[in-house]
């Protein structure tokens, strides 16, 4: 299990500055692909022990991020025999609105809360495909769910991470353009990697910031249990920490 990145990089000199910001985005791909595989579909029991044996090591400090981990190391460490049935069942009345018959739901779609009408496949599902596509991020189509599904944009995010992480290099080192891919430009390396990091900036407050904060409420309304509250918090958390990140860089 990935420990949770924290903390806005900083150094005393540049090469060390670019390699705090590629340890950075190298753990937040990863932790990004956790958070993702967390929205998206039911845990299973391996899933669930993994999370009860990373302990979410971070300091019990009346944070944001703190008060998430410290509600999912509680509710993990009490978690009964049957934890995966629990969760199943939260997942399906929290994202798949199960026994919800009217009013508002929790379900993980932009869309929903974005859109006039307050339902599926609106704009911000057609914003973020072109972005997904501009970046080289292919979502199947026998999948059958709309693509401004939260795991999606979490995903996207972690991609965005890894292509930053590639370009800042190997611990620090500048990677070649090569390693950038097609948003390079003229301007070589630095170009490339300040493009990815202005993409993820705008896709944080396009795509991110304008709706989970909504879904986290609503979340806490329908929960049952501990777990999907302190999971949505802690990942709206460090999607405003990747923010900030971003913005110290590139101001």
């Amino acid at each position: 299990m990935e420990e949770m990145p924290t903390g806005a990089p900083c150094g005393s000199s540049e090469a060390g500055e670019v390699a705090e910001l590629w340890a950075f985005f190298e753990n937040a791909a990863a932790f990004y692909a956790l958070l993702s595989s967390i929205f998206y579909l039911e845990l299973t029991e391996e899933q669930i022990d993994g999370l009860a044996e990373s302990g979410f090591a971070f300091p019990d400090d009346g944070s944001e991020v703190g008060d998430a981990c410290a509600a999912m190391r509680r509710y993990l460490a009490r978690r009964g025999p049957d934890a995966r049935q629990d969760l199943a069942v939260d997942y399906a009345r929290v994202f798949l609105a199960a026994g919800v018959y009217e009013g508002e739901t929790a379900v993980p779609y932009e869309s929903v809360y974005t859109s006039p009408e307050g339902i599926l496949m609106q704009d911000s599902r057609d914003e973020v495909v072109r972005a997904y596509r501009r970046w080289g991020l292919a979502i199947p189509r026998d999948l059958n769910v709309p693509e401004d599904h939260l795991a999606f944009e979490l995903e996207f995010m972690g991609r965005l991470s890894e292509r930053i992480a590639a370009g800042l290099g190997a611990e620090g080192a500048p990677a070649t353009a090569d390693d950038l891919g097609a948003e390079v430009g003229e301007g070589g390396f630095a170009d490339g990697v300040r493009a990815m990091m202005h993409a993820q900036a705008t896709f944080i407050d396009e795509h991110l910031l304008n709706w989970v904060p909504r879904l986290l409420e609503r979340v806490k309304k329908f929960a049952c249990t501990p777990f999907y509250p302190a999971i949505t918090q802690l990942a709206l958390s460090y999607i405003k920490e990747n923010r900030a990140v971003l913005k110290e860089v590139l101001s």
